[in-house]
């Protein structure tokens, strides 16, 4: 078994210090979701009221970057809450998803997102929106997102959707040509 702690340095002989070995390390961001559905079983996102000209609308699954010293699950009640009003169970496991770094979000950036269950139609009637993130939600068949979603969410909605259905986890890795695998 490999040891999770650096080797030695050779000049000094010794460990290197926790905080200069992680110094050496490359930089990530965590963020974790809740997958939720509408009482069809259609995936329910949120749309940013950040619009950018770029990329457009942005449809999402709640949730959020994690805090300092949050657990994900909590980070995926936590965030849920605050943009929709519910408070939702975070059930399994059902996506990792891996994003290299790019122009817009300099360092590595996982994302975990769990099931948060299918919404019954009076769930989602008391969903609050927070306006300072999100304009709207809605819910829809997968394959109908494809007409707001860039190619890139659409490839990770249809994977964790899928992930929902098999009872199985999907690892999403969006670095150079996109690779998906299930567990």
């Amino acid at each position: 078994m490999t040891s999770f702690l650096p080797e030695p340095d050779p000049e000094r002989g010794s460990w290197l210090p926790p905080e200069e070995f992680i110094a050496t390390l490359p930089r990530a961001t965590a963020y974790a979701s809740l997958y939720i559905t509408d009482q069809h079983g259609w995936p329910v996102l949120l749309n940013s009221s950040v619009y950018k000209p770029d990329r457009g609308q942005i449809w999402q699954f709640p949730g959020g970057q994690m805090d300092p010293d949050e657990a994900p699950r909590q980070t995926a009640i936590r965030e849920t809450e605050q943009e929709t009003s519910l408070k939702l169970e975070c059930g399994r496991l059902l996506a990792v998803h891996f994003l290299p770094p790019e122009p817009t979000w300099p360092a590595n950036k996982f994302g975990l997102i769990f099931d948060g269950g299918a919404l019954s139609s009076e769930q989602l009637a008391s969903i609050r929106l927070d306006p300072e993130e999100h304009s709207e939600w809605d819910a829809r068949p997968v394959e109908q997102w494809a007409a707001v979603l860039n190619p890139r969410s659409m490839g990770r909605l249809r994977e964790v959707a899928r992930a929902a259905q098999t009872r199985s986890t999907a690892y999403i890795e969006h670095a150079g040509s996109d690779f998906v695998d299930y567990i």
